[in-house]
């Protein structure tokens, strides 16, 4: 007769053996899932931070831009002061606002489940939308490669000072040696109410075309009162086709596909 405890392993054995245990989710079930999301297109906005001035606020211009009760401003560079949001209930701005994502900094140190974790509650938030603008500095454009190339457009902002041409020349250069294929286009911020020929974007463009062989586009010009005077015949938003069925205006899975795939030595 066989002693009780070789009979309770023989009977643990036989336990775990039904079990099933339960299947371990795969970067392919994940992107699956998340085909299934409602096509978002996203704006980059790019804030010159290391630019010395300021700006009007955002809540103030980017709604002449993009006049829709849809629009959602994903804040990551933080263009969003303080005192607004203490000054306005949330509920008077213009568009909804989600704060900096601090897990964006170091995407490339989590595992698959805290990657995955991170973009359901994501698609959660963005859920219904069909539009976000998504703020970033500058600095931190190497940060987020796999933002920029899940994005339909990029909006480099340029004030109307003298060391916008070589900085924003820089910017383009730094977007250009990430290998990002986003179109890229420059929104001007300017007192004045008529451009000459020479004005701030047109040799940003023409430096570009001659140094790295890349177009750039006008993307308009918000004036300090937040008047916005789009531009004519190019970068204007209501000129973008709808390509429906690809996957390069479905926000959420090229985002997603981008994060999950992050290659060793990105951020």
């Amino acid at each position: 007769m066989k002693d009780q405890a070789t009979s309770l392993r023989a009977l643990k054995a036989n336990f775990d053996r039904m079990v099933i245990k339960p299947k371990i989710e795969t970067a392919d079930d994940f992107l699956e899932k998340m085909k299934g999301v409602s096509p978002l297109k996203a704006y980059i906005l790019v804030y010159p931070d290391y630019l010395k001035t300021e700006f009007p606020e955002i809540d103030d211009w980017l709604s002449k831009i993009d006049n829709t009760s849809q629009t959602y401003l994903w804040d990551q560079a933080g263009l969003i002061s303080n005192k607004i949001l203490t000054s306005k209930p949330s509920e008077s701005l213009s568009f909804h606002v989600l704060s900096k994502q601090m897990a964006m900094l170091d995407m490339i140190s989590k595992n698959d489940s805290e990657r995955y974790e991170f973009l359901r509650n994501l698609s959660n938030t963005l859920d219904k939308q069909t539009k976000i603008w998504v703020t970033v500095k500058a600095s931190e454009i190497s940060y987020y490669t796999y933002l920029f190339n899940a994005s339909n457009l990029l909006y480099i902002m340029l004030p109307d000072i003298e060391d916008s041409i070589l900085k924003g020349y820089e910017i383009v250069k730094t977007i250009y040696n990430l290998k990002i294929a986003t179109p890229i286009h420059l929104l001007e911020f300017s007192s004045k109410p008529f451009l000459s020929e020479d004005f701030l974007c047109n040799r940003i463009k023409n430096v570009a075309k001659k140094f790295l062989g890349i177009d750039l586009y006008n993307g308009g010009v918000v004036l300090s009162n937040c008047r916005y005077i789009p531009p004519v015949n190019e970068g204007n938003l209501n000129s973008i086709k709808n390509q429906t069925g690809s996957s390069c205006c479905d926000f959420m899975y090229s985002f997603s596909e981008n994060i999950i795939n992050l290659p060793l030595g990105t951020y």
